[in-house]
């Protein structure tokens, strides 16, 4: 959120046009992320010249969202790896504190 608690109201530039973006995010993170968009068609653009500004959108869109797609399904194998790491240093700490209590009970 924004440090006065209102909405942000930023001026941005997309693929050429200006459009006012309203958010609970400040002006920055608003003009980062426009700024990203921006980029981000243009690069379309480059590869796709001769379709029409709603076709760079929509590609823009489908490329955004198969990114983000890949980096939750990342995200979620990684939380997996991470729960089962976990399991097994538990197990571990298990096994190393009743070993201990062997040793112990043979000194």
């Amino acid at each position: 959120m924004n440090d006065s608690g209102n909405k942000a109201e930023v001026k941005v530039q997309i693929l050429g046009e200006e459009y006012i973006i309203k958010g609970d995010k400040s002006s920055e993170y608003i003009n980062n992320i426009a700024s990203f968009l921006d980029d981000h068609l243009h690069k379309v653009k480059e590869y796709n010249s001769a379709i029409s500004r709603f076709r760079i959108m929509i590609l823009g869109a489908m490329n955004l969202t198969d990114k983000l797609h890949s980096v939750q399904s990342d995200y979620e194998e990684l939380k997996e790896d991470y729960n089962q790491l976990k399991e097994e240093y538990k197990n571990l700490r298990d096994e190393y504190n009743i070993l201990s209590e062997i040793v112990e009970k043979e000194d």
